[in-house]
């Protein structure tokens, strides 16, 4: 065999020289494929190479004579396939709302992935104009991707989905890391770790070359064993004489809405409430927007939940409210109660208003451009965020921060709160997406929450994963999508506040501004070239 002729095969050369819609076929493939290194599968390898993929990609556009098109355009088609792979779900969304709107899922989608696809673009730009040609531009990567993956969390509302440090599931020990550099700390290691065989593949085994792949398994390896030790022996134990109940009703979307549905709904929630044990129980919890009336509302409903619930016994429960705003009109919440029944009467005893609303769903931007246009009926019937995060105080039970739906993804906005919590309550309606990775990556990004604050979850999703979490992410109790019934649970304790609490994510910033800074230095040529160019 011709050991020098087989050498020379470098994929790496390949994509770097290649161009054309071939190129960008292989990138969009790796992006795809990157995707399943996210809940439920978290194939890790996968990423890897789609990362590598995207680096050697990149080094090509270093050289591209349109430098910003051709980063720009091969980030974010690795971005688009990606995103397309990864949140091919929210299809079902469209899908169980009802006929009339399928046809939208061929542009909704797409559009979608493309939104979120331009930050990798974003990155490739970076990346093509200021990475060395080094073996050390793998770093570079790393920090610029974390940059515009910040930036995705954070602009315009917001949607930190599926970012790289996803890739390991919560409550195992390289999610560790969370506890001590946050998500996006984890994602900078996460990609510098497993894009760095990208710098040895391909060329002569020097040290020089093969120095970021070691340091890559260096950091990996002790991440995986400061993990491991931090969950040896980590148990906090319960809080006493609490005892929840979790209600898991598998109700389609269509089912609830249909005709009859809402007394359907009531019932089943109702008869599952009820099941056996219920006189042991202090808390009942209901999902997200559980029955599809104003609860508050409907007496007949309040009636018959204070029937089954002792005086003593709290529901706490998703529920969308409205309120006269003072013109005549209503102002609509998507919102939590915790409801006590003296006397068999409804007593509303803590209330909290969803903030963070999701676009598109509770909230449409742009609103104004729509009324302009005559789209008047897609500005209608708007949600209306609540004042802020909090921590709330509901009866029998410690201090905890309410998150609806997919505000359990956002940590700045689970760090917000002054007072910390006891606990974490999410509950979600993740019975729009089917039985689909949906749920479960929304289930795994919740529990990195619990990590980032050493606060214990209970999570009640409807159709989604309900359960309990420890304050180290791992699952004690999990109810999964498509089973129905009641779990009796225990409330754990809380840990002392990890480092992440305190500092947030301002070691990651002084690394990645520092890898930055050092390399503009080293390339202020191109610096100043990028800034002065049109392309």
């Amino acid at each position: 065999m011709n050991w020098r002729r087989l050498a020379l095969w470098r994929p790496r050369a390949w994509l770097a020289a290649r161009q054309g819609w071939r190129h960008l076929a292989v990138v969009f493939a790796a992006g795809a494929l990157s995707a399943t290194a996210m809940a439920p599968l978290h194939l890790w390898p996968a990423l890897a190479v789609g990362l590598c993929v995207l680096v050697w990609s990149l080094d090509g556009a270093r050289r591209h004579p349109k430098r910003t098109l051709a980063g720009f355009l091969r980030g974010f088609v690795f971005g688009f396939g990606y995103f397309l792979a990864g949140t091919y779900w929210i299809a079902f969304a469209f899908l169980t709302r009802g006929e009339g709107y399928g046809f939208m899922v061929p542009v909704a989608v797409p559009a979608f992935a493309a939104m979120l696809a331009v930050f990798w673009g974003l990155a490739g730009v970076l990346q093509a104009w200021i990475a060395p040609r080094l073996p050390w531009r793998v770093l570079v990567l790393a920090a610029v991707l974390t940059v515009t993956e910040w930036l995705r969390g954070h602009l315009f509302g917001g949607l930190p989905w599926n970012l790289p440090g996803y890739a390991w599931p919560a409550g195992g020990a390289m999610s560790q890391a969370a506890a001590w550099f946050g998500i996006y700390g984890l994602s900078f290691l996460t990609v510098f770790a497993l894009a760095s065989p990208a710098a040895a593949i391909g060329r002569p085994l020097r040290l020089s070359s093969l120095a970021p792949v070691i340091a890559g398994a260096v950091i990996g390896l002790v991440v995986l064993c400061g993990g491991a030790l931090r969950l040896s022996g980590a148990d906090a134990g319960y809080q006493p004489d609490i005892r929840l109940r979790l209600v898991h009703a598998d109700i389609p979307q269509r089912a609830k809405w249909a005709p009859g549905g809402a007394a359907m709904t009531r019932d089943r929630y109702l008869e599952l409430t009820g099941e056996p044990g219920l006189a042991d129980v202090t808390h009942v919890i209901w999902p997200e927007g559980a029955l599809p009336v104003f609860m508050l509302e409907d007496d007949a409903t309040l009636a018959l939940i204070g029937q089954q619930l002792r005086a003593g016994q709290t529901l706490v429960a998703g529920i969308n409210r409205r309120a006269d705003n003072g013109s005549g009109e209503y102002a609509y919440y998507n919102a939590l109660v915790g409801l006590r029944f003296p006397n068999g009467s409804p007593r509303v005893e803590s209330l909290y208003d969803k903030v963070r609303l999701t676009p598109f769903s509770e909230i449409v931007p742009l609103t104004g451009l729509l009324r302009a246009v005559g789209l008047d009926a897609f500005a209608r019937y708007q949600f209306t965020p609540g004042p802020g995060a909090t921590t709330l105080d509901l009866p029998g039970a410690p201090p905890v921060m309410p998150l609806i739906c997919y505000e359990a993804i956002f940590p700045g906005f689970v760090r917000a709160v002054a007072d910390r919590p006891a606990w974490l309550l999410n509950i979600s309606n993740d019975a729009w997406f089917g039985v689909t990775a949906g749920p479960r990556q929304h289930f795994n990004q919740a529990r990195y929450r619990a990590i980032e604050t050493g606060v214990p979850m209970i999570r009640s999703a409807a159709r989604g994963v309900s359960g309990v979490v420890d304050a180290h992410g791992r699952t004690r109790v999990e109810i999964p999508p498509g089973e129905e019934g009641v779990r009796d649970v225990n409330l754990p304790r809380p840990v002392s506040v990890p480092l992440y609490g305190w500092w947030g994510d301002v070691p990651v910033w002084i690394v990645i501004l520092t890898i930055l800074a050092g390399v503009l230095i080293l390339r202020r040529r191109a610096v100043v070239r990028l800034l002065s160019t049109r392309t």
